[in-house]
């Protein structure tokens, strides 16, 4: 795997498919769209390789790598409020 192509993310450290950021996902499906292996990315990022294959599978369904239930819990801005 050429170092050109990938770069490590260190925060990414077995991270569960729920906690992976949008650049984390977008790394995940760029490096499969380059067709690197799971296995490669993978040992690459540290991301587990159903992690991989899930957001790999996600991205194919719906074209997208953010995580729709992303903003589940956070406090509504004050113009949400103020309708």
């Amino acid at each position: 795997m050429s170092d050109k192509c990938i770069r490590s993310v260190s925060a990414a450290a077995m991270a569960g498919y729920q906690d992976l950021s949008d650049f984390e996902r977008s790394v995940i499906v760029g490096a499969r769209e380059m067709r690197h292996i799971i296995s490669e990315i993978a040992m690459k990022f540290g991301f587990a390789r159903t992690t991989i294959s899930e957001v790999y599978r996600e991205y194919g369904v719906s074209g997208k790598t953010s995580n729709v239930r992303h903003r589940c819990g956070w406090k509504k801005t004050l113009k949400e409020l103020d309708h």
